[in-house]
């Protein structure tokens, strides 16, 4: 399918969500929260996906791209920064941002067919709750091919198809070719680029576009029942040696542990040295050996 660069749609989903650096406060009812420890942010697994659809853009000379949001604006000077960055418009759909992923995904697949399907990015995760599961369940409702983890796209509008990058994980880097519309996740890897001051000036101005759909649809096929913390692992602590000196038990915690090594100390002349190496490897099997 040929693909019009000019009309060509890039859809980038983002986040936004409250980051917790601290914990000043002195409620327990509260978690121990003030208002000054929390950040209104987007999601940076969502910035980098903005960074790789402008720099798509860019390869193609011509397209829109279009940032779309899930619930109320709660970080503004962030969204409006990614606005400044490069992005056409944003779109606001009005909802429940704390909906299970795949209510989520009912709501972005709405305004990315009312928008119009071209490409799709999406972080490969929100640094808050760390599913991973919303863009490929946008994929779903929308019939579209899905490549997760991307690090890299090269886009061919002749074609009509795209050449993703991922990471297939213990450093493995996989190249997988798919047609377009399509959705894809994206892993950190590429750096985000900071809006000119004239462009963030022109953001300040930019209106929001605002969608609200019926509460109507798919039920939630998930339910979160408690979230916590993974169990502490403790370090095991090593006990210095009652019978030593307290000088050597000393010694003994600085070092960890007290580690006879085996082994022969060479010592004397160069020459006698290496000879003691290679009566080692002649002993070991690891030299001497004729080759055939």
């Amino acid at each position: 399918r040929f693909i019009d660069s000019v009309n060509m749609k890039i859809i980038v989903c983002i986040k936004q969500l409250v980051h917790v650096y601290a914990r000043t406060g002195m409620n327990p009812s509260e978690r121990f929260l003030e208002p000054e420890d929390k950040i209104p942010m987007v999601n940076p697994f969502d910035e980098v996906a903005l960074e790789m659809g402008l720099r798509v853009k860019e390869s193609l000379g011509q397209g829109e791209v279009t940032l779309l949001t899930l619930g109320p604006i709660i970080a503004e000077s962030e969204v409006r920064r990614c606005l400044g960055m490069g992005a056409n418009r944003l779109v606001q759909i009005e909802a429940d941002p704390h909906m299970e992923p795949w209510r989520k995904s009912f709501f972005l697949a709405r305004a990315i067919q009312e928008i119009g399907d071209g490409l799709i990015l999406c972080g490969k995760e929100s640094v808050d709750r760390r599913s991973g599961q919303v863009a490929a369940y946008v994929a779903h409702r929308l019939g579209l091919p899905f490549v997760s983890a991307v690090v890299s796209v090269t886009m061919n509008p002749r074609t009509g198809t795209v050449e993703a990058e991922r990471r297939a994980g213990r450093g493995v880097r996989e190249i997988i070719k798919c047609s377009l519309p399509a959705v894809l996740s994206v892993d950190m890897g590429l750096e985000v680029r900071l809006p000119r001051f004239e462009d963030k000036q022109r953001a300040l101005s930019a209106p929001f576009e605002t969608r609200v759909y019926s509460e109507e649809g798919d039920p939630a096929r998930t339910l979160v029942r408690t979230i916590f913390p993974p169990r502490p692992r403790p370090k095991k602590v090593f006990t210095p040696d009652s019978r030593l000196e307290a000088f050597e038990r000393i010694q003994q915690l600085l070092m960890g542990s007290r580690v006879e090594k085996k082994g022969t100390m060479l010592t004397g002349t160069v020459e006698t040295q290496v000879a003691g190496i290679v009566s080692f490897l002649k002993e070991h099997g690891l030299a001497g050996k004729k080759r055939e």
